[in-house]
């Protein structure tokens, strides 16, 4: 007798993150279960939160009776492989979707219900698509309404039409070759259709499906993985070496690794913070594989950091929390939790960090404000508010780097001098 193929894991997996993150709002990403899925299943989940708004708005049209909660996620994993994902044959999809379906328990008959609108999606691809792209940006580019309007009172249609473009695109990973990877070899060997990053210099783009791990040397700290944009804020501080040197906001250590490499042999004078204790554990560990081992990492929050003008840093950076309006295209769940009263709370603290890390910097010392977001009052219209409200402080040099606009993410940063 043939026994059955065994059953394969990715949609059941998916259908569960999927699952948890409608019903609850848990991120996929910091579950336990994430960091022991394939590829094919985090390309389904973020495939579904990036097209959540087209997804819903199918599940409309299609359907006379909006579906029960416990078919969406299953819906969602269908639909996408079916419309988006390449590689995987449509009717394979289905039936791997439906299995998984079946073994989370639901009767036949929402089964049956399930299999007939994925068997009319892949008689109608063609035309669902092109349903899809001829409705409103909020369904067609699947992001809330409100920050459409938003992005188009700052930035005009078109812009916010490229923005809305580049979100909906599957990320790229990148890794940026260190000092220490420079030193070990002058040509490190790169997997095939590696390419180099336009305007950022010393970043890569991997080709997708290849580990950042099987990198050469990447345990010995050649390479570290962060994207084109997180080099703005850092490389607008110059620290030179010799200089005494904080970073406000640490954790993980992408920017962190830049300062320390551009102080050369004194990264000593390098004091990394942040409040949370887990995530200075990983900017520790980070720092370590990039033999950075005498940077200071400290959990703590600004105010408990010493005053006095001996302990005074001569460049701050300050990477603050912020709404994430810059990496959609990498957190697409994220535009999914922008909220008015979150913002507000951002600004407020945002504020309230430029001002503790102000006795910090001394006379005459540099201080980079940066951030992961695109509004207003999180960039521009932040700095001209507390600048308005600290004379002894000047705007040198700002930047709004937008989402695409250099095949990177999203990103602003604003050099300040105390006077």
């Amino acid at each position: 007798m043939n026994s059955s193929p065994p059953s394969s894991p990715e949609r059941d997996q998916a259908s569960t993150l999927l699952n948890d993150w409608n019903q609850t709002g848990s991120l996929p990403y910091e579950s336990d279960e994430w960091q022991h899925c394939s590829g094919l299943t985090r390309e389904m989940v973020w495939t579904c939160i990036r097209h959540k708004g087209a997804l819903d708005a199918l599940i409309n049209h299609l359907c006379t009776k909006y579906p029960s909660q416990n078919l969406i996620p299953f819906l969602w994993v269908g639909f996408c492989q079916v419309l988006w994902l390449d590689g995987i044959p449509d009717h394979a999809a289905v039936h791997e979707t439906l299995e998984s379906a079946k073994r989370s328990g639901l009767p036949p008959p929402p089964i049956g219900f399930m299999n007939a609108l994925f068997r009319r999606t892949i008689r109608e691809k063609e035309e669902l698509l092109e349903w899809i792209s001829n409705q409103l940006p909020t369904i067609r580019y699947s992001h809330p309404n409100f920050l459409i309007e938003r992005w188009e009172k700052v930035y005009g249609k078109s812009e916010t039409e490229k923005i809305l473009q580049w979100n909906q695109e599957r990320s790229h990973t990148y890794a940026r070759i260190t000092t220490i990877g420079k030193n070990l070899k002058s040509d490190l060997a790169l997997p095939p259709e590696t390419l180099p990053h336009p305007s950022r210099e010393d970043f890569y783009q991997l080709p997708r499906g290849f580990s950042p791990t099987q990198l050469e040397d990447f345990d010995a700290g050649a390479w570290y993985i962060q994207d084109p944009s997180t080099a703005m804020a850092p490389s607008l501080l110059n620290v030179q070496p010799g200089e005494r040197v904080l970073d406000a906001c640490a954790a993980p250590g992408g920017k962190t690794a830049i300062l320390a490499e551009a102080l050369e042999n004194k990264s000593s004078g390098l004091l990394a913070c942040d409040t949370n204790s887990k995530r200075c554990e990983r900017l520790r560990e980070n720092l370590e594989r990039l033999q950075f081992d005498d940077v200071e990492v400290k959990a703590t929050d600004l105010p408990w950091l010493p005053k006095d003008e001996e302990s005074q840093f001569d460049a701050i950076l300050l990477d603050v929390p912020c709404s994430n309006t810059g990496v959609y295209q990498r957190r697409p769940d994220a535009k999914w939790n922008f909220r008015k009263k979150l913002l507000t709370e951002l600004i407020q603290l945002q504020y309230r960090i430029l001002n503790e890390a102000l006795p910090l910097l001394r006379p005459g010392g540099r201080l980079v404000y940066s951030t992961c977001s695109i509004e207003e009052e999180e960039t521009t219209k932040q700095i001209e508010n507390w600048l308005s409200q600290h004379p002894e402080c000047e705007l040198v040099f700002e930047r709004v780097l937008l989402p695409g606009e250099e095949k990177s993410d999203g990103a602003y940063a604003a050099l300040i001098r105390r006077t």
